[in-house]
């Protein structure tokens, strides 16, 4: 079955493994339930279509197994997570059928979404589901994923899967009902934040940035998560999952909760990637003129402001600005390799003249730290 021309709105809900197991970590099916049964009416309702980013699998596992988290090695983890996805797959398969929907699954390590065309190619996968009401369920691929491709947590993977869906709302399901002015559990005093209109210095310090003594755990992987969706215009809800009926009511714009708004002025899908899902592979060292022609001329990168070249990567690698003092400018797509670089600084230290070669980082593929923090 297939939707009209005009699409659904669209909403990423994450479930952190606290809100899927009981006391014992053991997967709960009630609570299972519970969000499978609310993700099933907004689908049926017509407004919505629903991706889920699900954590779980290690719990599963280890319930399934006997395991005590504290007392296993990191290949028993991703043993357990082996077992565990099987396990949590199948609950939601079955919840879901008994709802009338198909799921999918999509299994990811942050190698996936840094390289361009995977990422289009698992954005062209989730569209092809949503389209057939099918209801995609995404989790770290914790049985391969090592510490360098890593998202170390389901909040971030859950903001990019918002860049990934082209999200209208990005809900974080928690054991906490939002951001607080202080630790709720150590300070009875605090009170929760309603709504945030930008994410500020002071809103991360609230949630654990550096220097807090006040944040909640977990809370501020949910902030950077809520950072890299706001900057692409995407609403974020985050707020308790025991709350009743709390993805309508989040979706709804009713006030559970704590509600981040989008930005009034939001960066491409593009963009946004750029920002927050590749590492750059190498780096470019820029001079005053090419920083002050990027930051206020809108230009592209020419060869003439390049000072120096670090690492080594190829035509299509993102790559770091940087001025002389190793600040970070910016990162771009880079339309020239390492190698070829180095042959065009040289010819250019023996008197040639580069002007019309063409730009190394067009300015539609660069994303600038100013755009970043302005947002």
């Amino acid at each position: 079955m297939s939707i009209g021309a005009r699409r659904r709105q669209r909403a990423v809900v994450k479930v952190g493994s606290s809100s899927l197991t009981d006391g014992a970590g053991v997967l709960s099916v009630a609570k299972m339930e519970r969000l499978v049964k609310q993700i099933a009416e907004l689908q049926r309702e017509g407004r919505w279509h629903v991706v889920l980013v699900s954590s779980g699998a290690i719990a599963a596992g280890l319930g399934k197994l006997g395991w005590q988290r504290a007392r296993i090695s990191m290949p028993e983890k991703q043993a357990a997570a082996a077992v565990g996805q099987t396990a949590l797959m199948e609950e939601y398969e079955r919840l879901f059928a008994r709802e009338g929907l198909h799921v999918g699954q999509l299994l990811l390590t942050r190698a996936d979404v840094e390289d361009r065309k995977r990422f289009v190619h698992i954005r062209n996968t989730v569209q092809a589901l949503l389209r057939h009401e099918i209801v995609p369920i995404i989790n770290e691929n914790d049985t391969v994923a090592v510490e360098e491709i890593r998202f170390g947590d389901n909040d971030s993977l859950a903001g990019l899967a918002a860049l990934v869906s082209e999200a209208d709302k990005l809900v974080l399901l928690t054991d906490i009902d939002g951001l607080y002015t202080a630790n709720p559990r150590t300070h009875p005093e605090a009170t929760r934040i309603d709504e945030v209109a930008e994410i500020t210095d002071e809103i991360e310090r609230l949630a654990g940035g550096a220097g807090s003594a006040v944040g909640t755990g977990g809370m501020r992987t949910k902030m950077t998560a809520a950072k890299a969706a706001v900057q692409a215009g995407v609403e974020v809800v985050i707020a308790s999952a025991q709350t009743p009926d709390v993805l309508r009511r989040a979706l709804s714009g009713e006030p559970v909760g704590t509600r981040f708004l989008p930005a009034a002025q939001p960066v491409s899908l593009r963009k946004s990637w750029l920002m927050h899902a590749p590492k750059p592979e190498g780096a470019l060292t820029i001079d005053a003129g090419a920083v002050h022609a990027l930051l206020t001329g809108g230009g592209s990168l020419l060869v003439p402001g390049i000072v120096s070249v670090t690492g080594d990567f190829q035509e299509g690698a993102v790559i770091l600005l940087q001025n002389v003092k190793g600040d970070p400018v910016g990162k771009g797509i880079t339309s020239f390799s390492a190698r070829d670089l180095d042959d065009l600084l040289a010819r250019r230290r023996s008197g040639e003249d580069l002007h019309n070669v063409h730009e190394v980082v067009h300015r539609n593929d660069m994303v600038l730290v100013m755009e970043a923090n302005a947002r």
